[in-house]
This record gives structure tokens, sequence and C-alpha cells, in this order.
């Protein structure tokens, strides 16, 4: 009852202004106006309503409720928008013409529907790079966020929305995409990393046939096929996987390799599913690196979608990443996004201030940035590749005996500040012989009185030796004591001092 009377009461005051103008509008009085069809029955808030029907013309006002609306005339076709707030239900459209003459016509307003994000076309952008979002009702955008940070949106359409990675966000981290429409608030799945994902094709969109760029099929490779069937493909093309059984390695992909650096926190990560009604539905799988080879715990894997990641410090550079899905004899999966990502990167980060840590530099058996304190003829060079650990040239250095001190060499002098802590280390192995390695230590020179590290065990594979080194000097030289023990030999590489981090 209280509808009706509030219609009523519209209608009357449609009524008063038609009878105020419709003595100028004698002409139109006798016209007859039809609506034919309308364009659907639903509509959302703010949607394009469009009626087709005859003598148009003749309207004067269009009013949905006691609303009035804008409309626009296009011959035999009359549109207009619905307000954002139109109330959610049935309305009531009203035609009117002169001389209190109507035309009614019933539309459902229904309430935009909520969005919904499945999928994104890659786990891992820079800045300016653009990502696309998968899923349902992702138009009417009103923002997206990276983070906390809006993004640029480069088209949206129902089921796909495109957008720009925006400047101001930390590398190597994760950040969150939230996209608002009219219809509500929704979260893409999953993690994303504004930073570069490392690993070439990772969403295996590239490829001919059952081939995929930049991915070696290791083992197993008859069962490895590229997909694009709705539910087997998490975005675009994917990879379809069929374990061998016995071992993980029996089905194996491995990346190319990518631009790791040793000694740096990386996460390997995918979005991983197994089929349904296959053998364990889906069983489990590891991740691995190689060279070197490092290994992830096992995945339980299900029949839906999800991301899967491994934390690890990487050993190699550079390194590939290899999917290990073989263990489950017949257990097929679906894969995709693999992402490689260096999180150990992220925020400011050290700075190294010594020169020629690698000892590449120098002729013969010098190094440049380097002197010989004592023992010269025992600090040589070596090309060796075994003896080398990176790059092309390491330190050889045997033993005098009796003190460290006996074969010594010493960096040239880098700028420390008073107090503040450095990260010295370096990588050594020892030959096989006197000591197996016996001991060496580090120490330094320069303007402040001399510091020394506790005693280091040599063995005979390669060790990171680390000191964390309060500087009490302006000028800092790092001395490698290495003759304490008679006749050891030792392969030196990779001398590194970082200086903290400077905030920003």
């Amino acid at each position: 009852m209280s509808k009706t009377l509030k219609f009523i009461g519209s209608l009357l005051a449609v009524l008063a202004i038609v009878l105020a103008v419709s003595c100028e509008d004698d002409d139109l009085s006798a016209t007859a106006v039809n609506v034919t069809s309308v364009e659907s029955d639903n509509f959302y808030p703010g949607d394009e309503v469009s009626m087709q029907g005859s003598n148009f013309e003749a309207v004067l006002f269009v009013f949905l409720e006691n609303n009035q609306i804008p409309f626009q005339l296009d011959g035999d076709v009359l549109t207009f928008t619905l307000p954002d707030n139109a109330p959610i239900g049935e309305g009531t459209v009203t035609l009117v013409m002169p001389d209190g003459y109507i035309v009614t016509r019933n539309i459902e307003v229904v309430a935009r529907p909520f969005p919904i994000i499945t999928a994104l076309s890659t786990s891992a952008a820079p800045e300016g790079g653009e990502v696309t979002l998968k899923g349902t009702s992702l138009n009417n955008v009103q923002s997206v966020t990276i983070g906390e940070i809006e993004a640029s949106v480069v088209s949206s359409t129902t089921t796909e929305l495109t957008i720009t990675v925006p400047s101001g966000l930390e590398e190597n981290l994760e950040a969150p995409i939230t996209v608002v429409t009219s219809g509500g608030e929704a979260s893409a799945p999953g993690k994303f990393y504004v930073g570069e994902n490392l690993l070439l094709n990772g969403g295996f969109e590239l490829g001919d046939g059952d081939e995929f760029t930049n991915w070696s099929k290791f083992n197993g490779g008859d069962g490895m096929t590229a997909t694009t069937e709705d539910g087997e493909a998490f975005y675009g093309r994917s990879l379809r996987a069929v374990g061998v059984g016995g071992d993980a390695w029996r089905t194996q992909l491995a990346s190319d390799a990518a631009a790791t650096q040793t000694d740096v926190e990386y996460t390997l990560s995918m979005w991983i599913k197994g089929q349904p009604g296959t053998p364990g539905d889906g069983g489990n799988i590891r991740f691995s690196t190689t060279p070197d080879a490092l290994y992830s715990a096992n995945y339980d894997i299900t029949a839906e979608w999800q991301q899967i990641e491994w934390v690890f410090t990487a050993n190699a550079s550079p390194a590939s990443a290899v999917l290990d899905l073989g263990v489950v004899a017949d257990a097929v999966y679906f894969v995709d996004n693999v992402t490689l990502v260096a999180t150990g990167l992220s925020g400011p980060q050290p700075t190294e201030i010594l020169l020629n840590g690698g000892f590449e530099e120098g002729d013969g058996d010098e190094f440049t940035n380097w002197s010989k304190f004592n023992g010269a003829d025992l600090l040589t060079a070596t090309t060796v590749a075994d003896e080398v650990r990176s790059g092309d040239r390491a330190l050889r250095a045997v033993g005098f005996g009796s003190d460290p001190w006996r074969t010594q060499i010493a960096s040239d002098a880098v700028p420390t500040e008073d107090g503040v802590e450095y990260a010295v280390s370096l990588w050594i192995k020892a030959a096989v012989g006197p000591g197996d390695g016996g001991i060496i230590r580090m120490s330094t020179a320069g303007n402040g009185d001399p510091q020394y590290q506790a005693d280091v065990t040599v063995t005979t594979e390669w060790q990171k030796v680390e000191w964390l080194l309060t500087a009490n000097s302006t000028q800092t030289q790092i001395v490698l004591d290495l003759g304490a023990t008679e006749n050891a030999v030792y392969f030196i590489d990779d001398v590194s001092v970082l200086a903290p981090p400077q905030e920003e």
C-alpha cells in the first residue's frame, strides 16, 4: 500500500509539470507513444537503458519512480542512464507526454555482482610492468591498489582487468593486489611480488606445441605437455605433467639459468594442482636447483589450485630452478606461474667496499689492490678450475709455519667509520696435505689498533669464513693471516667487506 501511495504521489507531481507545459505543445497531444522493447529487464545501477519504440519525439520527461532522469533520442531509440544510487528492486519508468499522457514500463534494478579474482598473469612484475587479472565482474572499477599505492588501469572487461605496477613500492617484497568495483572489493589470490621474475617464460606462454621456451625437459619429457583447457590452465597456457614414479627427478623440468647471486636469499614459487582421480590426486612434488643441487621439502598437492613456495639461499651463480614432479606414478599435475624473486635483496642493501676481492685483476702472481706483507713467494695466483670458486682466478697460499702472520697478504685500505660494524668474509678450502688445512684467521691494519679474528679451522671443501668487525679507525686494511700451519695449501676467493645499508 505504501509503495502504491508513493507512486500516486510521484505521478501527481509529474502531471503537475505536464499540465504546466501542455498548453504550449497542443500539436503533440494526440501522438501515441509506444515502447516496443527494452534491451533487458534487469539493470545495474549506473547502466544505460535503451528503449525501442515509436513517436518518442513526444516525450517531455523520463522518471524512475519519482526521480527525473535526463534522456537522449536517436530516432526510434530512447536512452537514459540509471543513477548510481538507484534503489535495488523493481522500478517503474514513466515517459511523460503533453496533456498528462504517460506510458510506463517496469524494469528490475539488481545489485551489481561482487568481483572475483581467480588468477593472475604473473606472480611478479617490476615497476611499470603490466599484470592481468582474470575473474568475474571486473568492470566498473573504482580503484586498484598494489600494496597501498594506486595502480593505473590499462583495460577492464567483465572477465579481465589489466593494470600497471606503480612506482613507490619496495622491490622484491610481497604486495597484495586489491580491486574495488561498484559491486564490492576483492583481493588477488596468492602472493604477488613487486620485482623481476628471474625466470624467463615462467608462465609457459611461449613455446611451440608441447615445448616451452627457456625450459628444458631433463627427464620424463613425453609426460610434459602444454594445455590451454579450462580447468587445467591457471592462466593462458600451462604445463601438464605426468609423474613417471619412483623418484622425484624422473619427471623433471628445468629453467634456463637465472642470474642468481651466491649467499643471497631467493623465493621460488609456482601455482599447481593435481587432476582429481589420478593417483594421490597429485601426490607430492619438490623444487631443486642446479648446479650444486639444493632441495626443498616435499609439498602435498591437492585437486585445487595452490601457490607453493620455497625460500633458499643460492649456492651458485647462475643457477636453474628445477621442478621435480616424478615421485608418484601417473599423478597428473597442472603447473603455471613459476616465479623466482630475490627476496633477500629487498630494501636497502649492504655496499661492497673492498676492491678486487675475487683476485681477478693482476699480472702473474701479483694481485691488484693487495700487498704481500710476508711470505711473498708462498702467495701465487691459480686458474685451475677446481681451485677457483668463481671467475677465472683465485689466491693460492702455502703456510710458512710457526706464526699466522708469516704468510700474510693485505688489502688496500678501505674507508670505515669508527664504531660501525662491517661484515667481512672470504671463501677458502685446503688441499689434502699437512693439517688438511690447519688454521687461519683475518686481522686488520690501518690507523687504528690491530684487531684479530678467532682462529678458523679449514677443511678440504669450500667454506665461507665470516667475521663481524667493529671498525676502530677511518682507514682499515683486511689482512689474511695464513701462515700458522706449515706447508698447508689454501685456495682463497671472493673476499668481501660489506658496509651496512644507508638509511633512506
